[in-house]
């Protein structure tokens, strides 16, 4: 999925913290691989982040394939 990535300031907890897919929100308690920098700040703060997103076989990788 090469989906683009949210501004790194519109991310939901869970997302932000590498707990859920940057695409589909699935839990990653499992693992998950990554899926690039999201950017963005709130005046001086930079919030850049790594995401990540489901593993291949697994969340959204599944939704993609039907």
């Amino acid at each position: 999925m090469s989906a683009a990535l949210p501004d790194a300031a519109a991310l939901p907890r869970n997302v932000y913290s590498g707990w859920a897919c940057v695409h589909c929100g699935a839990s990653l308690a499992f693992g998950g691989a990554p899926a690039g920098r999201a950017t963005g700040q709130i005046g001086a703060v930079c919030l850049d982040v790594d995401v990540y997103k489901c593993m291949p076989g697994r969340g959204c990788a599944i939704a993609s394939r039907t």
